[in-house]
């Protein structure tokens, strides 16, 4: 192939610009294209599986190179009927098996289909193995899956970082079959789904670095006791005002040292009362030369920069970590935070 006769810096600026379909169809042209191409560092935006980018729906590999604006989907089914005739056919060889593929072209998207039924992971463990990229988001509907356990445990998944389960409704059982077989906890978790049932407290979101529930209907006393993570948030919490000072006061009567926010929104009014937290933690207010004014983010946890917190109401623990309690009603939120560093470091 002539474009391997170029200088390495001439043909990888080439391929780095191509959209990821052509680079995908490049690599099966032969042994050695695949392995000059396993050489180049792409520029990947996000590399994410989703049932939410594709109708009717099933998950669905998502890439995208960067600067390039196209991106490329996978869907784990077959290509609908209507679609068998249309398209651009090419071959391609994985682990030994032959693939018929159908590649179909949008303004933004090309949309890629396997003649081979339930190929889908074989396919997404070729591309991100070619362009040395690990799956890191995944954003799931859990009554779209049949097998949540085979799911959840193949290769690809050991790599995410963040889950978003955006099931409608998803029962506990579905819930607990899907992140009991993870073999570790992902470090983001966000469930949007009205949840069915009892949760055990010991399931491994509540050993996530940041949790964020929208619809607290399933959420108790246990599950926020439990909580073992750095980041934990509810919207429009349902549980009371009491389970909330309980956390607080289990933080404050114990050794935790990793924990750091609790952000509740859209909270109820009972939430709001300053002088029920002042008497419950003897809270001061901000005293500047104890703290800083504002809240540096942890930027591995969220894309938050900073929060002013000069309107909180400050304690101390017997281990010396501070922790300011802000509450700001005309926004409905109650917020928590442990000070890890009270003082920026000067460089």
């Amino acid at each position: 192939m002539k474009l391997f006769n170029l200088p390495y810096l001439a043909y990888s600026r080439i391929i780095t610009l191509m959209n990821p379909i052509e680079v995908l169809s490049l690599s099966f042209c032969s042994k050695k294209s695949r392995e000059r191409i396993k050489q180049i560092r792409f520029h990947i935006d996000y590399a994410t599986i989703s049932t939410e980018i594709h109708k009717p729906k099933s998950p669905t590999l998502q890439l995208q190179f960067s600067p390039s604006t196209r991106y490329i989907l996978i869907p784990f089914q077959r290509a609908p009927r209507w679609a068998r005739c249309e398209g651009r056919r090419f071959t391609g060889t994985i682990d030994g098996v032959k693939h018929y593929f159908r590649c179909m072209g949008g303004d933004d998207a090309t949309v890629l289909y396997s003649d081979i039924q339930n190929s889908g992971f074989q396919i997404a463990s070729y591309i991100l193995d070619l362009l040395h990229e690990k799956l890191q988001y995944l954003k799931i509907d859990l009554n779209v899956v049949d097998d949540l356990k085979g799911f959840i445990t193949e290769p690809c998944m050991k790599s995410v970082l963040r889950i978003e389960v955006v099931s409608e409704t998803v029962t506990s059982e579905k819930l607990s079959i899907f992140f009991n077989n993870i073999e570790n906890p992902a470090k983001n978790v966000h469930i949007h789904s009205k949840v069915e049932g009892r949760v055990n407290p010991n399931l491994i979101i509540f050993r996530s670095d940041m949790l964020i529930i929208y619809e607290t209907n399933w959420i108790t006393r246990e599950h926020l006791l439990g909580f073992n993570g750095k980041y934990l948030c509810f919207i429009n919490p349902t549980f009371g005002v009491e389970g909330v000072i309980e956390f607080i006061k289990q933080w404050r009567n114990g050794n935790n040292t990793k924990f750091a926010i609790l952000k509740m929104a859209e909270v109820p009014q009972k939430f709001m009362n300053r002088d029920r937290f002042i008497y419950e933690f003897n809270a001061k207010p901000w005293d500047p030369t104890k703290r800083e004014k504002c809240y540096i983010y942890d930027k591995d946890i969220t894309q938050d920069i900073v929060a002013d917190l000069s309107e909180g109401l400050d304690f101390e623990r017997a281990d010396g970590l501070l922790a300011t309690i802000k509450i700001r009603p005309h926004r409905a939120l109650f917020q928590f935070f442990v000070w890890h560093k009270r003082f920026t470091v000067a460089e």
